[in-house]
């Protein structure tokens, strides 16, 4: 017995090295990771605005990215208001760079949007101004592409204009009320399809194109705080799987004097008003998309009839079309678009009438961002997997389809962000043998300018880090081959079995493999002892639009069968202890991971599932049925994704941790499951985060979270 426990202690234990500790691993990184910090782009040229550390949080320095030349561009009393240092929590510049938009009191609404008091700095006369006299809760704030008005949305969700020479507010809509908004959207758009802007100025500034939302008909779900002493109940609009969606028109009005103008295609009932632009001054483009969303209508309508013409349209018989928001109007009227009508998503041309349309790139990869149009010079430049279905590369190509050139050489996920004087861009990257670098090069050639910042690898190997590596395997029927990311524990020895841990989502079209530098908790894991794995399986992306597709219909049939190919390999060539094997996941990866204790439970001996969606027919429409399809006709489909229908199948140990006010994936989910898994007598734990939000955080919860997470598994795996 104690040479038994001295083995445990000794290969548990550094060597070398140092270890991460729990507290490292989740909150306090002893990593420091190179970072340009918070910074602000100004306007047509390669300078940025950053504020003062410290005490000098009240300066604002402007920077030039080429020669470092550092200034101070705002003084300690710039944002001063009646005698109270404004803490600025964001701020715009105005297309000329002459007046900032300021943001104060920032309160979040829900993942993404939020309110704020506002004001205008005017960078030549040094004066600050209010958004309006009453500037708080305002929404969506943008300036007027002159830079002499600015649009938002009151609590009222109508959509007004402020003159800032004049001083006077002016509401344009009126419909507002508790389920209309105009020029705001609400949970289902801001969480699924357009994000929470719902409004355009035109270019010349003289009009406003919205949407105007009616959610009356959406079911409400509500969500409960228990923290005061009668429960606070928070109602939200939920479309659930089968319920109905809002109902979307878009309107245009002007800006100055009266008169409104709805476009008659542009209203939806049930199906979608994703996306819209303007084109030039006189016409707007938007886009429909059936609600199986197997089919989207690209409209160009004019701004004074509201007449419209269907100029483009695709279809996916087989899956599913993406709401990329990846359209753009060029001024000759030429659009270009990212289509997967080849079976790959690559870059089409198209005339303005839609007549002729023709691929700028093509091939057996997938493009996944137009990032810059150079209309002067004829090049797109944008981000693909052309080199490696792991990396992101950044690209060019000329509009006739020639000279595609590759702008960044290091292998790896780049991330990438174009000067606003179109000359440079900042290349941030990071491949599984190499952390994060971040680079300054020329646009049209690739070549580097500068190093900006660069992340010490010394101090990874000091804390005898594992680099991950890619692995390849075939799936159980031989068809496919399918890719992993491995990670093996610190002074792993071949001749031993150690237990695993799958971290997973698999959420259709998503991609977990990739060439980058590893993450910290999976670090920690791996110190821990265990064999840390991902993998893509069949109906995830970057594969095209057939490997997509194998998720249609039924999203847990691969992500289950596929997993298992993936403990084979691993039981075969990696010393993985086939009776020792775990899951965890976030979100959709906590589907996963009771998709795994339950459809595959006789594999899995213990799981940890974080905010897990347990049955889509609880989760929302646009998210669910888009590579669902429609409920009333794919009954089968939905109850072979629930994890409620294959709980008899579990036989391992698992811990479900939820917060209570979860908007996204409602702690319901849990319910549904603890209810089902009761009946069938198994064993499960849960816990849940009151008050918390689908990221359970704040108030010590994430660090809780973490502690359970690997007691969890030390203990039962």
């Amino acid at each position: 017995m104690l040479r038994l426990i001295f083995f445990a202690i000794f290969f548990t234990s550094p060597i070398f090295g140092i270890w991460l500790t729990t507290e490292e691993a989740v909150l306090n990184s002893p990593f420091k990771v190179a970072s340009l910090g918070w910074k602000i782009h100004f306007p047509n040229s390669d300078d940025v605005l950053i504020r003062g550390k410290g005490d000098n949080w009240r300066l604002w320095y402007k920077v030039n990215l080429i020669n470092s030349d550092t200034t101070l561009f705002l003084d300690s009393t710039a944002f001063n208001w009646n005698g109270d240092d404004l803490y600025v929590s964001d701020l715009k510049f105005s297309k000329n760079a002459e007046k900032i938009l300021i943001k104060t009191d920032s309160k979040q609404i829900w993942r993404h949007s939020n309110s704020g008091t506002y004001y205008v700095y005017n960078i030549k006369t040094s004066n600050l101004i209010p958004v309006t006299t009453n500037n708080n809760e305002l929404r969506n704030v943008k300036f007027s592409p002159n830079e002499k008005l600015v649009a938002y949305v009151r609590s009222d969700n109508n959509l007004y204009v402020f003159d800032l020479k004049r001083k006077r507010e002016k509401q344009l809509t009126k419909s507002g009320s508790e389920t209309i908004s105009n020029g705001h959207f609400g949970w289902l758009y801001e969480e699924e399809l357009t994000g929470y802007d719902g409004y355009r100025w035109s270019p010349d500034s003289e009009s406003i194109a919205y949407w105007e939302e009616d959610e009356e008909q959406v079911p409400e779900f509500p969500l409960i705080n228990y923290s005061t002493l009668y429960p606070q109940i928070r109602k939200i609009r939920y479309p659930k799987v089968g319920q109905l969606n809002p109902e979307l028109r878009i309107g245009i009005v002007r800006v100055k004097g009266a008169g409104k103008k709805w476009i008659p295609k542009a209203i939806t009932n049930d199906d979608y008003l994703p996306w819209m632009e303007w084109v030039n001054n006189d016409r707007i483009g938007f886009l429909k998309m059936d609600r199986k969303q197997k089919k989207w209508e690209l409209f160009i309508a004019d701004k004074t009839t509201g007449k419209s013409k269907k100029v483009l349209t695709e279809t996916d018989k087989n899956g599913w079309l993406d709401n990329n928001g990846q359209i753009k109007f060029l001024e000759d009227g030429r659009i270009l678009w990212i289509s997967e009508q080849s079976g790959f998503n690559h870059i089409w041309m198209s005339k303005h009438s839609g007549s002729k349309t023709w691929a700028l790139t093509q091939g057996n990869w997938e493009v996944s961002q137009i990032l810059y149009i150079d209309e002067k010079n004829q090049i797109v430049y944008f981000t693909s997997n052309k080199e490696s279905v792991f990396e992101i590369q950044f690209y060019s190509v000329r509009f006739d389809g020639t000279d595609l050139k590759s702008l960044t050489k290091e292998g790896g996920v780049h991330n990438i962000q174009i000067t606003n004087s179109k000359n440079y861009f900042i290349d941030s990257f990071s491949n599984l043998q190499n952390p994060k670098k971040i680079q300054l090069k020329e646009l049209s050639t690739g070549k580097l300018v500068k190093i900006l910042k660069e992340t010490d690898i010394k101090q990874f190997t000091d804390y005898e880090w594992s680099n991950p590596k890619i692995v390849h395997f075939p799936s159980l029927d031989n068809t496919i081959t399918l890719d992993g990311v491995l990670i093996l524990p610190v002074n792993f020895d071949p001749e031993k079995k150690y237990p695993v841990i799958i971290h997973g989502y698999g959420m259709p079209g998503t991609q977990i493999v990739w060439n980058k530098w590893g993450k910290t908790w999976d670090q920690y894991l791996s110190q821990q002892g265990y064999i840390v794995f991902s993998m893509d399986t069949r109906g995830m992306s970057g594969r095209g639009e057939k490997f997509k597709n194998f998720s249609y219909g039924d999203m847990s049939k691969y992500l289950a069968e596929d997993h298992l190919a993936g403990i084979k390999y691993l039981v075969k060539e990696v010393s993985a202890d086939k009776k020792r094997i775990g899951a965890w996941g976030w979100s959709g990866g906590g589907y996963f991971t009771c998709l795994m204790l339950t459809r595959n439970g006789e594999h899995f001996k213990a799981g940890v599932a974080i905010a897990p969606c347990t049955d889509f027919k609880l989760y929302d429409t646009a998210y669910t049925e888009r590579s669902m399809g429609l409920i009333s006709e794919n009954q089968v489909g939905y109850d072979s994704t629930s994890t409620l229908s294959w709980i008899k199948r579990m036989k391992g140990e698992l811990l479900i941790m939820h917060g209570s006010e979860d908007d996204n994936v409602h702690s319901q989910h849990t319910i549904h499951f603890i209810q089902k898994a009761l009946k069938a007598e198994k064993n499960i734990q849960w816990h849940q985060y009151p008050g918390r939000n689908h990221g359970i955080y704040g108030g010590g919860a994430r660090k809780d979270l973490y502690k359970k997470m690997i007691h969890f598994f030390n203990k039962n795996l």
